[in-house]
């Protein structure tokens, strides 16, 4: 399938501006070669022919410039997903975003709106795909600029266009998208599909090139033998007496035949001799010329207008083989250029890559130069011109109605799959910000955990699930901020919350680098893990780093605020169980009595001192000096437990040294202390944690998916995609969901199809009436097929008819909406017309006739018939190639049967007249020339008709596996997002995600909002600390925390309640559970304060719950409750 392209959007190289005036035109008005025959006159037509423009069903959408679809030779990509197409590209292969390609084609602004947009006048009321595109595109949001040049070249084009019926104006329109980087997509979309199936159509031309080379030596060593046996050539001069002799341009083969001078004929063969070297030669230029397109093609890097360029040498080729055919012409026939001019324009609209007023000009020059030919050369009867025009007509409208809908189609399925990329990217940008504020409480593969249990359906299970794993040989850090009563004093509540957040994003940034991970915030106290998820050996050390940078940040602070603060860190390895409990705002947490003791040494520690156990030290070897901590001196639990402890001693020096370079390096002109503060370069936050880029979030979104989608189109590789999908030859798919997706997709061009076989049938008709004999069974095989045609046609547009019966719109929409009744109806049609030209010629051949005779009664061999059937063949072949509905097997089939047919029939009859007329051998090297010149042209048109079949369904087939693709993982994300969006539910309050998600936030910024009547409960579980053990029996503590989660669990549910909606969950840290109700306006009551009486109830029905566990468990567990108001 051919594509239209109008500037090189490549990225491979190319000349930044191009100056489109400079363009090979085809405006050049040209004619056509078309047979003449014999038989009935009508009125003359020797006056110049106007080139009919054709109709088409214009209600839909305009016509676009019609394409072929291939697949290059490309090296195939390793299969990952179809759209992770990131990983394909190296760091040093040159990429280019839109924006960097726009140099290429021209300055553009990047726009959102992606309708197509006709070149012509645009249609104000239907206004949902279309809109003006070449003199308008300078305007706002349309994304580019026209060259001056180029707008002169389409001025008389949409000159023609706007005086054209709205109909045809529909679909001779050019389609373009209105931004310029989707039109860039989508010229590169298709190059390396046109690049190849511009190979397949020069090598299918060289090889019908070469047959007509064969065919024209073949009749020039004829006419060489046949001059041989007439007088020598001494005996013949052609002097002043030769220019009278008749005029051999006005003589057909009977009456050549008659002549009984040897003169006459030897100096017709002498001229017929030169019209063959001539289009010997001509061939053999052209097919040099394919030869060397060719050898340019097989280069690896081609943009879209080297490949235009080859498009137009290829159309002047054309025109050269017609001019060539039709100039040389001794007698009345051009049937052998209008075999090959019908062939050419069904070719030139159907697979060049080229715009669709340029294939129409060029279709056009074609018809011109064979209609102009048998009109100023007086070479055919007002018969044969009408019947010419009539068939190159027909070969222009089916041109363009293959045209048409199929680069409509391809411009729609490329929006459409660009459209669902975009709406992917904008979840994935959105799911990339759930994750960030997700993963900030919560550790990634716990997160992952989750979502996989909420994306899995609910097992009903005796017990709720907990979310815990044991970790051995862990170091836990707690660090606290000494002298933060006094901090507070000389701060407001706002900038005391400022200066915590800032703070902590700090320890945040300084627990990345030293592979600690945040466990939570207890108020002042900050608390982190190193060794887990991933064990690492030097756990203790990094806990150690990490302290000692946490002393150096609040120095500065001290520095400052001019306040003594300082830090406590306490330090101690062993093991730890990380857990989630509850089943709302989910909070991760470490459980173990090695935690326990961490805590403890936090508190026994020293202020700006880093404190830790032996266990601790005899991980860190020889790397630090330390002092002993005498830490049960300072703290009751440390001493009961005899736990030896020690002090780091600082030793700036070597830790400058080590000091690892991070991303604060950047930022050399920011002072230390507003580093500290967390105003410096936030480069790298969180990166390694959860793996966002964050270069990505600050690229528009447009430009996003654009970049996308280049990269995509880059790394995809068409013949793995047909392999792995698609059956070599049926093109079916090899999976029988996809295929029963693809069947039930619509065509929307269902009417441009049987309009067009509308405009065919009339055609045939009109070229039957006017050469065989009119008879009942001619006239009743016309009238039947016109029924069949008219009925069908007439069904499928009912569809847009206000007056039409009930019965007959349901029975038109059951034909749009049934791809396969649609199929058989297409079949039907395009039987009907084969079977008329079909049962008339098979009436023709058996009834009988009178033939004409020579002066002594010897019948002479008939030739009309032989030149109009060839042309009848080609037009019901380029009607089943419009009918792109109807799969490839059953196109193959038909075409193969017509063109076999029509071979048999045409062989049948030359081998008849050589056996029983006697004038054939005074003409054999013309019926030769003209037998096999038909013979070559109409399989040429096969193989090219199955080749354009295949590109044609290959193409949509793959462009569904695309959309399909990218329609399927659009789904996933958004099912992703949903799950993000339930365990951020679970996690902060809504109207808190919502704040981050909702505008551009940074979720390091600080969220602070002041609430009036809130009321706050606290809840703990005081002797739970006694019920906590670690033995073997109970797994080393985890039934114990399988218990705490069930009381969690089911002080979680009562707030499911309606009466409970005022309350929030706040935490639950251990033993201890946090509520709070009225923190919104929706769950706020100012007057009759029921947000309050809410939380006394829930602190009873607590109170009861946990009675009621006590019972089932044999336990004594107590619930100590605290409720204030007016915070």
């Amino acid at each position: 399938m051919s594509l239209p392209m109008k500037r090189s959007f490549s990225s491979e190289g190319g000349a930044s501006k191009r100056d489109w005036k400079l363009r090979l035109s085809l405006r050049s008005r040209s004619g056509h070669s078309v047979e003449a025959l014999r038989g009935r006159r009508c009125a003359s037509l020797r006056s110049a022919a106007t080139p009919l423009r054709a109709d088409d069903s214009g209600r839909s959408t305009p016509s676009a410039p019609h394409r072929t679809s291939s697949s290059p030779a490309d090296t195939p990509v390793p299969k990952k997903s179809n759209w992770e197409v990131i990983e394909h590209f190296s760091s040093n292969r040159t990429k280019k975003s839109p924006t960097s390609v726009e140099t290429e084609g021209g300055a553009v602004s990047s726009s959102p709106a992606l309708p197509l947009c006709p070149a012509g006048k645009p249609d104000v009321d239907a206004q949902p795909l279309l809109c003006e595109d070449t003199r308008n595109e300078q305007g706002g949001g349309a994304g580019g600029t026209n060259d001056d040049g180029e707008e002169d070249e389409d001025d008389c084009w949409h000159q023609c266009i706007e005086s054209c019926p709205p109909p045809l104006r529909a679909v001779c329109e050019t389609h373009r998208f209105e931004n310029l980087h989707v039109e860039m997509l989508y010229q590169r979309y298709f190059l390396r599909m046109n690049q190849t199936n511009m190979t397949h159509l020069l090598g299918l031309l060289l090889l019908v090139a070469v047959g007509l080379i064969s065919v024209q030596i073949k009749t020039l060593l004829l006419a060489h033998n046949y001059l041989n046996g007439l007088l020598p050539p001494n005996n013949f001069l052609l002097d002043s007496e030769s220019y009278r002799l008749p005029s051999f341009s006005t003589m057909s083969y009977y009456e050549l035949s008659d002549l009984n001078s040897t003169k006459f004929k030897r100096a017709y063969y002498e001229k017929e001799r030169v019209a063959h070297i001539i289009n010997t030669i001509t061939l053999g230029i052209v097919s040099l010329v394919y030869t060397c397109l060719l050898a340019c093609l097989s280069r690896p890097a081609i943009n879209e207008i080297y490949l235009l360029t080859i498009s137009y040498v290829v159309l002047v080729t054309f025109l050269l083989i017609e001019f060539a055919f039709a100039g040389t012409s001794v007698l009345r026939s051009l049937d052998l250029s209008c075999g090959t001019c019908a062939l050419f324009t069904y070719v030139t609209y159907a697979t060049l890559p080229v715009r669709l007023h340029e294939a129409t000009v060029g279709g056009l020059a074609l018809a011109a130069v064979n209609i102009g030919a048998q009109i100023i050369m007086n070479k055919a009867t007002d018969v044969q011109i009408f019947c010419s025009l009539v068939t190159l007509v027909a070969c222009n409208v089916a041109g363009i109605m293959t045209h048409h809908p199929r680069e409509l189609a391809q411009r729609r399925a490329f929006l459409e799959t660009r459209d669902c990329v975009e709406a992917r990217l904008v979840t994935q940008r959105e799911n990339q910000q759930q994750e960030r504020l997700l993963l900030s409480v919560l550790p990634r593969h716990v997160a992952m955990e989750m979502k996989a249990d909420i994306a899995n359906q609910p097992r009903q299970e005796q017990f709720h699930k907990i979310y815990i794993q044991r970790y051995e040989n862990v170091s836990i850090l707690f660090a606290d901020i000494c002298g933060f009563t006094s901090l507070s004093d000389q701060c407001t509540a706002e900038e005391l919350v400022r200066l915590l957040n800032e703070l902590f994003a700090r320890f945040d940034r300084l627990a990345a680098e030293h592979h600690c991970l945040r466990i939570k915030l207890l108020g002042d106290c900050y608390y982190c893990v190193s060794g887990l998820p991933e064990a690492r050996d030097d756990h203790a050390k990094c806990c150690v780093e990490m302290g000692l940078d946490m002393i150096d940040a609040i120095a500065l602070v001290r520095e400052v605020m001019a306040v003594n603060v300082n830090m406590r860190v306490g330090i101690h390895t062993g093991r730890v169980h990380c857990v989630v409990l509850g089943l709302r705002k989910w909070q991760f947490d470490v459980w173990s009595n090695d935690v326990t003791l961490a805590n403890y040494m936090e508190s026994g520690g020293v202020a700006g001192r880093v404190h830790i156990t032996k266990e601790t030290l005899r991980c860190l070897g020889e790397d630090y000096k330390v002092e002993p901590g005498y830490g049960g001196l300072r703290n009751v639990y440390l001493k009961d437990h005899n736990i030896e402890t020690y002090l780091i001693v600082p030793d700036d020096t070597s830790r400058v040294d080590k000091k690892p370079q991070n991303s604060f390096s950047l930022n050399g002109n920011v002072s230390k202390e507003m580093r500290v503060m967390g105003h410096g370069s936030q480069h790298g936050k969180h990166s390694s944690k959860i793996g966002v880029d964050t270069n990505n979030e600050n690229k528009k979104p447009e430009d996003e998916v654009n970049e996308y989608l280049m990269k995509a189109i880059d790394a995809r590789s068409i013949d793995r995609l047909r392999a792995e999908h698609c059956q070599p030859f049926t093109l079916t798919f090899r999976d029988n969901k996809l295929e029963r997706k693809y069947t039930a997709e619509r065509d929307r061009m269902l009417r441009v199809y049987f309009i067009c076989s509308l405009v065919v049938y009339f055609a045939v008709a009109i070229v039957q009436l006017l050469v065989f004999d009119i008879n009942a069974a001619v006239i009743a095989t016309i009238i039947v097929s016109g029924i069949v045609i008219f009925s069908f046609t007439y069904l499928v547009l009912s569809i847009n008819f206000e007056r039409v019966s009930p019965r007959v719109k349901r029975l038109a929409m059951s034909v749009h909406n049934n791809r396969t009744l649609a199929q058989l109806l297409s079949f039907i049609a395009v039987g009907a017309v084969v079977l008329q030209i079909k049962i008339i010629m098979g009436i023709y051949m058996i009834s009988p006739r009178t033939t004409p005779t020579s002066d002594d009664g010897t019948a002479y061999c008939p030739h009309d018939i032989n030149e109009h059937y060839l042309q009848l063949t080609l037009m019901v072949m380029f009607l089943c190639a419009v009918h792109q509905i109807l799969i490839t097997m059953i196109k193959t089939l038909v075409l193969f049967v017509i063109s076999v047919t029509y071979i048999a029939v045409t062989v049948q009859k030359h081998l008849y007249y050589q056996e029983h007329f006697s004038n054939y051998q005074h003409k054999c090297d013309v019926d030769w020339n003209q037998h096999w010149t038909n013979v070559v042209v109409a399989l040429g048109a096969l193989v090219a008709l199955m080749l354009h079949s295949q590109q044609t369904e290959s193409t949509y087939r793959l462009d569904f596996i695309w959309k399909l693709q990218a329609t399927d993982e659009k789904e996933d994300m958004e099912h992703l997002e949903a799950y993000n969006r339930k365990l951020l539910a679970n996690i902060l309050p809504e109207h808190v995600a919502q704040h981050f998600l909702c505008s551009d936030k940074n979720i390091d910024e600080l969220y602070h909002e002041q609430c009036e009547s809130v009321c706050v409960m606290f809840a703990s579980i005081p002797n739970f600390s006694e019920f906590y053990v670690e033995l073997e029996g109970n797994n080393e503590g985890v039934e114990c925390l399988r218990l705490l989660n069930e009381i969690i669990a089911d002080f979680d549910e009562i707030l499911a309640e309606d009466q409970f909606k005022y309350i929030e969950k706040i935490k639950s840290t251990g033993a201890t559970y946090m509520a709070a109700s009225g923190l919104t306006v929706a769950t706020r009551d100012l007057r009759g304060y029921r947000h309050v009486t809410a939380m006394a109830d829930y602190a009873l029905r607590l109170r009861e719950q946990l009675q009621y566990v006590n019972e089932h468990s044999f336990n004594s567990f107590r619930i100590r409750i605290g409720d204030a108001r007016s915070v």
